[in-house]
């Protein structure tokens, strides 16, 4: 498997089972001294997106986030996501923080992300298959007749 990224390690913590985050969240509180530099706050950030037909990037506008800076000694940890969700912004910047630290604790969190990666997919390609099987199928007169007309 590919090298585990912070993007994809985000995506899993934030998009993933929510026991899990405050599972890895919890061992680091348990252990040391979590000091908030900011505290988790409401902000608004702007949304990018890419024009399907000039390629060319614009701005969507603004998005409501929640985010969160720590520290856990010299390591300082943010944690970001879309909308409101103050106890979730700072589990992810204590998870990001331990993991910037290097502690002792992330050493097996590798294999645990990529488990619930795993999960995160499969739970994906169950909601793919639940709308597919929704999806009406549209025949042209064209399709169901050949090329006579």
């Amino acid at each position: 498997m590919a090298e585990m990224t912070r993007s994809r390690i985000a995506r899993v913590l934030i998009e993933g089972d929510r026991e899990f985050l405050k599972r890895l969240c919890g061992q680091i509180g348990e252990r040391y001294r979590v000091e908030p530099v900011r505290p988790p706050s409401r902000t608004l950030v702007m949304g990018k997106a890419r024009d399907p037909v000039s390629g060319k990037p614009f701005y969507l506008g603004e998005i409501l986030a929640t985010e969160c800076t720590v520290a856990i000694g010299p390591a300082h940890g943010f944690g970001i996501l879309l909308g409101e969700d103050a106890e979730k912004a700072y589990e992810l910047a204590v998870v990001d923080a331990a993991l910037n630290a290097r502690l002792p604790e992330t050493a097996g969190w590798t294999a645990e992300f990529e488990r619930e990666e795993r999960k995160l997919v499969e739970r994906w390609k169950k909601d793919q298959e639940r709308v597919m099987r929704t999806k009406v199928q549209f025949d042209t007169m064209e399709d169901s007749y050949g090329n006579r007309l």
